[in-house]
């Protein structure tokens, strides 16, 4: 808009930036009528804005002259191409460019000692700071390195310094942002109660701030104004005295490190004053647009190539499809050369159990034998040799079902009363271990083709696992539950309120030879899995509530499920 003048009998607009602090409410109105006054002849029209009003207002109809803070005066310079007439200097400062700070104060006593104490703390600020009181201190602590959104993320406004003071010394905030020289106007009595936060002293200034100090309020003109007007209003304000009582009016003070202050700050007036036109928004997004381009021209290409190569991995989908039933074959191999290593393991850790009952009924006999000197009682006799001949027919047993695998010679699956299976399993369970109490809730009927002996080895290791994990409870209880699911899948779960695993041990019991325990190996877990997919199921583990452990085992279709699908 530079170049652009005013029509002959069009009034000047004066937009002000309304101030209610601090003596810049008696001299920015005082200059607001000496304008008037300058420009009586030329017709004039004075407009007061805040802060947000202002802002607006600026973006929908420029002013020809604007008395504002430096920060928005910068922002005016910079991107509205406004000239910088003149600047306010007060009485307590020697330099214009050295006159708005912050000083930041906490109760004396506290244990805030420096900014870096009071970050993300409550801190107080008043309602109408501008650069003085609240940029200038947003901009001391980027200057630090901080982010302003999270230094003052939790900022409490308020109306005047009474009050700000008052919510400082009852504690409602950490610490109070004061504007420049507010500090030195307070009473003695008030001073002693406060403790300025890195007080810094400037040879321009008399006045402390934690702050760097920065120009204050600025006369900005619009570059179609004439310049014979803009120098009548500085030679008149530079010599006006009805202001003497606060400052003067002097030459312009760089407003550079304000706006650099703010570019530093991520300012919302910069945003809001640096709109981009089409060509600097093409000229960003000029690499994407070239991608989108390049991308669709090869997805077209990539098209035509792709209806060709459909045609010729069609007839090589057809030969694939004659080859997958060898492959399959294949899998099934690797399967069982898998489960016949896991059963493998099963030997050595499931033999033990019936050894030890041989062992212990051999070791019974011998030791009543030598004790009493006589003849052991047919009738014991018989008993323990029973026993002892069940415990071989089961080493047998086991032994038998892993030469099974070897020699390749599938299971047969048998309808299997799992209801059944499991009241059996827990009777034996119930005489071998009294101090543990069970409580059942087993569905009736639960029939399933399955290998009998495999469910058994299933349920006793996980009966055996939580016995382990209860050892040194008092009390040690287990609830078994078994029923059919929405989809026709057998759900056994056995619950124990043991210690427990946590998620991390849980997650390592899922890969070989990981256990919880100080000794062994985990393979009663590896057999249960094993045995679980072979029946078409699964098997996961989920902490119990309040504590303790599930297990829970899912088991293929029902045996009649089973056989519908099959015909």
């Amino acid at each position: 808009m530079t170049g652009v003048e005013k029509a002959p009998g069009e009034s000047i607009e004066i937009y002000v930036e309304r101030t209610s602090s601090g003596n810049s409410q008696f001299y920015i109105p005082g200059t607001a009528n000496i304008l008037v006054s300058i420009l009586q002849h030329d017709g004039c029209e004075v407009l007061s804005y805040n802060r947000t009003e202002m802002v607006k207002a600026i973006k929908n109809n420029l002013p020809d002259l604007a008395i504002v803070n430096s920060d928005l005066a910068s922002v005016m310079q910079k991107n509205l191409h406004y000239r910088h007439l003149l600047s306010f200097k007060n009485l307590v400062s020697s330099d214009a460019g050295k006159l708005s700070g912050s000083l930041v104060v906490v109760r004396k006593g506290s244990d805030f000692k420096d900014l870096e104490s009071i970050a993300g703390l409550r801190i107080g600020r008043l309602d109408s700071s501008r650069m003085a009181g609240w940029m200038s201190a947003v901009g001391e602590v980027t200057a630090r390195g901080y982010s302003a959104k999270d230094f003052f993320r939790r900022v409490q406004s308020y109306p005047n310094d009474d009050a700000l003071i008052e919510a400082l010394i009852k504690g409602d905030i950490a610490a109070a942002i004061l504007q420049g020289c507010h500090y030195e106007r307070f009473p003695e009595s008030l001073r002693k109660e406060l403790l300025p936060i890195e007080p810094r002293t400037f040879p321009e200034s008399r006045c402390i701030s934690t702050s760097e100090l920065y120009p204050a309020w600025s006369i900005m003109a619009a570059p179609w104004l004439p310049e014979p007007l803009e120098e009548r209003i500085i030679a008149k304000l530079k010599n006006e005295r009805t202001t003497l009582d606060f400052g003067e009016w002097t030459d312009p003070s760089s407003l550079r490190d304000v706006h650099a202050m703010l570019k530093r700050s991520d300012s919302e007036l910069i945003e809001e004053f640096e709109p981009e036109s089409w060509s600097s928004i093409l000229w960003k997004i000029r690499y994407p647009v070239l991608f989108v381009l390049a991308a669709l021209l090869v997805l077209f290409i990539h098209d035509r190539l792709v209806v060709r190569a459909v045609n010729r991995q069609t007839t090589l989908v057809q030969d694939a499809l004659k080859k997958q039933w060898a492959m399959e074959r294949k899998v099934e191999a690797w399967e069982r050369t898998r489960i016949v290593s896991i059963m493998s393991s099963m030997v050595a850790h499931e033999v033990k159990q019936p050894l030890t009952v041989i062992e212990n009924y051999t070791q019974s006999l011998l030791s009543r034998q030598e004790k009493s000197g006589e003849p052991v009682p047919a009738e014991t006799m018989k008993f323990a040799l029973n026993k002892i001949e069940q415990s071989v027919h089961k080493a047998i047993e086991i032994i038998e079902h892993v030469r099974a695998y070897s020699k390749n010679r599938p299971l047969e699956f048998k309808p299997t009363d799992v209801s059944l299976l499991l009241q059996k399993i827990l009777t034996d369970f119930r005489l071998k271990n009294p101090k543990v109490g069970v409580e059942t809730s087993i569905q009736p009927g639960l029939i399933i083709a399955a290998d009998n002996f495999e469910l058994s080895v299933c349920f006793m290791n996980i009966l055996k696992n939580a016995v382990q994990a209860m050892e040194s409870l008092s009390t040690p209880e287990i609830k078994v539950s078994a029923s059919l699911n929405e989809d026709g899948i057998v759900k056994v779960t056995v619950t124990d309120n043991g210690r427990g695993l946590s998620e991390q041990e849980i997650e390592r019991l899922r890969y070989p030879l990981q256990t919880s325990k100080e000794e062994g190996l985990s393979l009663g877990l590896s057999i249960v899995k094993a045995i679980a997919e072979r029946h078409r199921g699964s098997i996961r583990m989920v902490p119990a509530q309040p504590r303790g452990l599930s297990v829970i085992v899912l088991l293929g279709k029902p045996l009649e499920a089973a056989s519908q699908t099959k015909a």
